[in-house]
Formats: C-alpha cells, sequence, structure tokens
C-alpha cells in the first residue's frame, strides 16, 4: 500500500482542523446535555460545573487554531464529580 501524499494550502488544513475540532466540541456538548436536564439526578454545586464545562467547550472555539498550533491546545476536560 503506497502512502497518499496530499499537497494541501495553510488554509485548508487550518479549516480542516478547525472542522475536526468543532466536531469534538460539538460531540461533548450534546454528550453534556443530559446533565441540563430538569429531571436528571444532579446537585446544585454539579449542574454549576457541568454549565461551567459547557461554557468553557464554547469558548475554547473562540481562540485561534491553526494547524500549526494544534498540538498546543487543549480541548477543557469533563468535571470530576460524583453522579448521584
Amino acid at each position: 500500500m503506497s502512502n497518499i501524499s496530499l499537497d494541501l494550502s495553510t488554509d485548508d488544513k487550518n479549516n480542516f482542523y478547525l472542522s475536526m475540532m468543532r466536531n469534538e466540541r460539538n460531540k461533548l456538548l450534546l454528550e453534556s446535555d443530559k446533565y441540563l436536564l430538569s429531571d436528571f439526578p444532579i446537585s446544585s454545586n454539579n449542574l454549576v460545573l457541568i454549565k461551567e464545562y459547557r461554557n468553557l467547550l464554547r469558548d475554547y472555539m473562540n481562540i485561534e487554531i491553526t494547524y500549526d498550533n494544534s498540538s498546543n491546545i487543549i480541548i477543557p476536560s469533563f468535571p470530576d464529580f460524583p453522579i448521584f
């Protein structure tokens, strides 16, 4: 099997990487949606943590993301709390 090399412009690489990051962010937001449901059993303190986490996920797309600086970008981590 041969390696396929694509000659992409820097803009194309940046757009592709930005799209990948956005997809990952959207997946994490979707996974955390359940904690915001009114009938989900969660403490008020943990709910605050979830809301902060979701805000961080949304805000992290506001930084300048390029293919070249991608190794320095950290996706926010899910809060460490017990589910009651």
